[in-house]
């Protein structure tokens, strides 16, 4: 499928599965997935490949076909949010913004890694999406997102994770930071001591 898609220069389709497994006999998929166009790709001496590649729309299955190829055929249409959902959204994406960078600043700390300088989009509909392929949360409720093409309901449905989220991560930080902080003992040094005295001789020779 992904040769054919390089030679073509066409897109592929990337659903969840909804029964069955990946692996094996045709599992059924959920109706809504996202287009995913290759950006990068290197072929390998062993026959596999490197790929590099990003989703950039959504699509709806109208009907699908299991045959001899190890991967489903089906007919689609595009999903588009609703334009009356993304009006006067500014102060929901402002409050958006900002709790997300919040609980990426949570992450990164969490991993000790320094937060990478992202900038993210003004676009209501841009931004939902952009938290939903990040924010940690299981399958279904990444699927339940993409389906929804009410760009309110979904940055409602981000808050309401990521608060949730950010008070959890701001816990554990803080209970980490109060283990280290028992656990850290500190011991006077005693200069006339004969002990640090045996220690500065067995130093200097």
């Amino acid at each position: 499928m992904i040769g054919g898609c390089i030679d073509r220069n066409e897109p592929f389709g990337v659903v969840l599965i909804q029964e069955g497994d990946e692996v094996g006999a045709p599992a059924v998929p959920h109706d809504v997935g996202c287009v995913v166009h290759i950006q990068k790709a290197e072929r390998l001496e062993d026959g596999r490949m490197e790929l590099i590649a990003g989703a950039n729309g959504r699509f709806r299955i109208l009907e699908y076909m299991e045959g001899d190829l190890p991967y489903l055929v089906g007919r689609v249409e595009d999903v588009e949010d609703s334009p009356e959902s993304r009006e006067g959204l500014e102060e929901a994406v402002t409050e958006l913004t900002a709790l997300f960078r919040r609980y990426l600043g949570l992450l990164a700390d969490r991993a000790r890694m320094v937060q990478p300088d992202l900038e993210l989009p003004a676009d209501p509909s841009l931004l939902s999406f952009c938290v939903a392929y990040i924010i940690q949360v299981p399958l279904i409720a990444h699927q339940h997102l993409l389906e929804s093409t009410d760009a309110r309901r979904r940055i409602a449905d981000e808050l309401e994770y990521l608060r949730e989220h950010v008070v959890t991560l701001e816990t554990e930080r803080t209970e980490l930071e109060e283990e280290l902080r028992r656990a850290t003992t500190y011991v006077p040094l005693e200069t006339d001591a004969d002990r640090w005295k045996e220690y500065g001789n067995e130093s200097r020779n």
